[in-house]
């Protein structure tokens, strides 16, 4: 049965969840607009199996999941960039190691704590619905954060995403720059848990800025419409998920798969 999605929006846990979607939205597809062009798209299904191991050790110590899984995240964003610009190792051979190891450590401190239960899963698979004021907060803030740190190194990140090489010789500081982005990705996705969940994050932050890779005739409107398309899947998606009762994570992803076949219907 469709309901009417206005309906949920009178409740505050209504309210939250569409903010928290459309927060989500904002940062991820911010964020994804770099990781797609400087072609890191596995890191966002890595880092958020990172950031489930957070969750699960979290459940092992008692101690908030949300915060073991963010330090779970930035060790992993510094190691993979550690190897990647000091080891010269190939930025998939890295991630494939520290994917592969943090789903082993998801299972051990997931048998250890004897925790499988829907407080696990909505983790997995996102619940926006008991999404806190402090979760979106915290979700702002990051929003805020990338959003600034976009504004201020906008030519950095311009030339790095398309040439470490020039960036570096025009001076810029390109270590210190890709680790900051790298530390923001891991932020992202982990502050993006409770609303996508770690199955499903990743997909914001590819989706929208591949839907607007094929529309974009410079890279300020590749930025522009990939905030666009991740704002619209949130949204959209959040509201629908509300109207068919259905699983919001899933809802949007799908809402955003959507919109890449249409952009790429309408390029050709």
């Amino acid at each position: 049965m469709i309901q009417n999605p206005l309906i949920f929006l009178g409740y505050d846990f209504g309210i939250n969840a569409l903010i928290s979607s459309i927060l989500a939205g904002l940062s991820c597809s911010l964020i994804g607009s770099y990781v797609v062009l400087r072609k890191m798209s596995f890191a966002g299904a890595g880092l958020s199996h990172v950031a489930f191991a957070g969750v699960a050790f979290g459940f092992l110590l008692g101690i908030s999941p949300i915060l073991s899984a963010f330090l779970f995240s930035v060790l992993a964003s510094f190691v993979l960039w550690y190897f990647q610009t000091k080891k010269g190792l190939h930025f998939d051979t890295t991630m494939g190691i520290i994917f592969a190891t943090s789903m082993a450590l998801a299972v051990i401190f997931l048998s250890l704590s004897k925790t499988y239960g829907a407080a696990v899963l909505s983790y997995l698979f996102g619940s926006p619905l008991a999404v806190e004021k402090v979760d979106i907060t915290v979700l702002a803030l990051v929003s805020v954060t990338v959003l600034i740190f976009y504004i201020l190194f906008w030519r950095e990140i311009y030339l790095i995403s398309f040439s470490e090489e020039i960036a570096k010789a025009s001076g810029y500081n390109v270590e210190l720059i890709t680790l900051i982005m790298s530390f923001l990705v891991a932020s992202v996705v982990t502050l993006s848990l409770k609303s996508v969940g770690a199955l499903l994050v990743f997909s914001l932050l590819v989706i929208p800025s591949a839907s607007a890779y094929k529309l974009a005739k410079s890279y300020f409107q590749y930025i522009l419409y990939s905030v666009m398309f991740g704002l619209l899947s949130g949204a959209l998606g959040m509201l629908i998920s509300f109207s068919l009762d259905a699983p919001s994570g899933a809802t949007i992803t799908l809402v955003s798969f959507l919109l890449f076949l249409l952009t790429n219907l309408k390029s050709q």
